[in-house]
């Protein structure tokens, strides 16, 4: 009698021992579903790891697959989307850029968004040269962080959450690359890294941002001018690294001006064989002389502000092209594209014309 009741009582345990695993297996992890946003890691502060939590400046750049930034982030990010990663190029060389424009295509062909991280201090070129040259319209989202993903006030899971959400919405199909940062969506052309140690690094000067992201609430303000040929032809530039040779991408330099600066710089690059040069502010005497003779042997001269603000209309001087508002480091990027698909006076003229100040028309 006393084994019969130890074994009823065991198998009674057992049963009851059982329930919770069963309705577990049952619930399982939960599944994403939605939109399929793949996020490309390149390195950078936000995959970083410091030695402490107060190790805001000194830590190991790059640490971290974003396979593990990701999976921090998660059942959070399942309620948004179906994220996958993928690791891309660390973002070093012009070759660089151009590989990881050409994985953001190939993946937006099945995926329907492309969150890029990436590192600060090139952040906003990157970005650029994303909105000129991915052929999608689908959206492609870029961030970052300004602290490492270990220590107090990381801002890297915010910002990426955040790239995810506005992503996954949809909502800039056809603005071209945008940037998320410290709340904010702003246009590829216009943001800018304004400090080197503050969260909220990014801002967009006097055009301002384009919205904001809170929680899951986007509120879109403004859109690029680009978003009118939505769906036509137009839409894409004509900068396709398709047609663009990897190893033929031309060097472009950029020369700032101050008193007393000298030309030598600016000759000795077109000797080396640099195909287009920009001039942040206004050339002294030494620049404009070497300008001229450089300008002579084929090499295409820019002139941008180095103001942050304002905008250059009319270069005064002959052949030599105005930036407009555009900063000198997005400047160089648009020319060096520029001059991969054309070396044509009148066609470069045209061409940084127009996709490098573009605007409404009625």
């Amino acid at each position: 009698m006393r084994r019969l009741v130890l074994a009823v009582t065991a198998l009674l345990v057992g049963l009851v021992s059982s329930v919770p695993a069963v309705a577990a297996k049952e619930a399982g992890p939960r599944r994403a579903a939605g939109p399929e946003v793949v996020v490309i890691g390149t390195g950078g502060t936000i995959t970083g790891v410091a030695e402490d939590r107060a190790g805001f400046e000194d830590y190991d750049g790059s640490a971290l697959p974003i396979a593990d930034i990701v999976s921090g982030l998660r059942p959070e990010l399942d309620e948004v989307a179906r994220v996958t990663t993928r690791e891309g190029p660390e973002q070093t060389a012009m070759t660089d850029y151009y590989d990881l424009a050409r994985q953001v295509d190939q993946a937006l062909r099945t995926a329907d968004a492309v969150v890029v991280t990436a590192g600060t201090k090139s952040l906003e070129e990157l970005a650029y040269f994303l909105d000129l040259t991915v052929r999608s319209p689908k959206p492609v989202v870029v961030t970052g962080s300004m602290r490492p993903s270990n220590v107090f006030g990381a801002d890297g899971p915010a910002n990426l959450y955040d790239a995810v959400v506005l992503a996954a919405s949809g909502r800039t199909r056809c603005f071209g690359t945008v940037v998320a940062f410290g709340n904010d969506i702003l246009a590829a052309r216009e943001a800018t890294k304004t400090t080197t140690l503050r969260p909220g690094a990014f801002q967009a000067g006097q055009a301002g941002v384009l919205g904001t992201v809170d929680g899951d609430r986007i509120r879109l303000l403004r859109a690029p001018a680009r978003v009118q040929r939505c769906g036509e032809d137009g839409w894409r530039t004509p900068f396709d690294l398709g047609r663009i040779r990897r190893e033929e991408l031309p060097r472009t330099e950029i020369v700032a001006s101050y008193p007393d600066a000298g030309g030598e710089a600016i000759t000795a690059f077109a000797d080396a064989g640099v195909k287009g040069v920009v001039v942040a502010g206004d050339p002294s005497p030494g620049e404009a002389g070497a300008l001229r003779g450089v300008l002579g042997k084929g090499v295409t001269v820019v002139a941008a502000a180095r103001t942050g603000g304002g905008a250059v209309y009319d270069a005064h001087a002959p052949g030599v092209l105005p930036a407009e508002d555009l900063l000198p480091q997005k400047a160089r990027i648009l020319l060096l594209l520029t001059l991969a698909t054309t070396r044509d006076p009148a066609a470069v003229a045209e061409r940084f014309a127009r996709y490098g100040v573009p605007q409404f028309t009625p």
